[in-house]
């Protein structure tokens, strides 16, 4: 259900034009959608990581996910230090 979930969101970001997306989280779980790791030299994270490891990205086009200038955000509910 929730590789289904995820998978959903991402063809809806898809279909928007969105070209990367990032998530915080277990790479174990999230490899399995596509994710990989990625350093915050290439993408910033918008908070201070607990776990670097979690840091991980996508790209929605199949290019290399080149280095990414300039600060990141999320949205605001998870913009919150704890969760990261």
């Amino acid at each position: 259900m929730g590789q289904q979930l995820i998978a959903f969101g991402i063809e809806c970001l898809k279909t928007q034009g969105v070209d990367l997306v990032f998530t915080y989280g277990d790479p174990g779980v999230y490899a399995k959608v596509g994710f990989c790791p990625i350093g915050e030299a290439c993408v910033k994270a918008p908070l201070t990581l607990s776990h670097p490891e979690g840091w991980l990205g996508q790209s929605l086009t199949g290019d290399t996910i080149e280095p990414v200038p300039g600060a990141t955000r999320c949205v605001e509910a998870l913009n919150k230090s704890h969760y990261w």
